[in-house]
């Protein structure tokens, strides 16, 4: 019985030497890559810093030239760039449609069809643009 408990003993730390490259099992892709990316094409960063860059992104040019960005928070750094855009009256804006999606519920048609669960989506409103000095004249 004693034999078997060092067999045991030795067939294990065999085995989770074996798993000494657990970092490879867990994560199969390299990070060590060489990057031949042009400036103009993007950045060569790693996948973490590049998920923390989308996720947590920072406006590092100030909004007007000259007068420095104070730290503030996410929400109102992209009120400070909608606010910006406004100020701009050249810019038109398109304003998005509406869309409104309605849930259809399984039903029996007349023939004793079935009709099973679907979207149907509808146009509520019409894309429209806004903030523009295009005027209309009549001819």
């Amino acid at each position: 019985m004693e034999r078997y408990k060092h067999l045991l003993t030795i067939l294990v730390l065999l085995g989770l030497s074996a798993c000494a490259p657990l970092e490879k099992a867990v994560n199969p892709y390299e990070e060590d890559f060489k990057c031949r990316a042009s400036d103009e094409t993007g950045k060569c960063i790693d996948t973490s810093s590049a998920y923390k860059e989308a996720r947590y992104s920072v406006i590092e040019e100030p909004l007007q030239p000259g007068v420095p960005t104070p730290s503030v928070s996410e929400s109102d750094q992209r009120y400070q760039v909608i606010a910006g855009l406004l100020e701009e009256p050249q810019k038109p804006i398109l304003q998005p449609p509406k869309i409104m999606r309605v849930l259809l519920l399984p039903y029996e048609g007349e023939g004793e069809e079935l009709f099973m669960t679907r979207y149907v989506y509808l146009k509520v409103e019409e894309s429209d643009w806004i903030l523009s000095d295009i005027r209309e004249t009549p001819e």
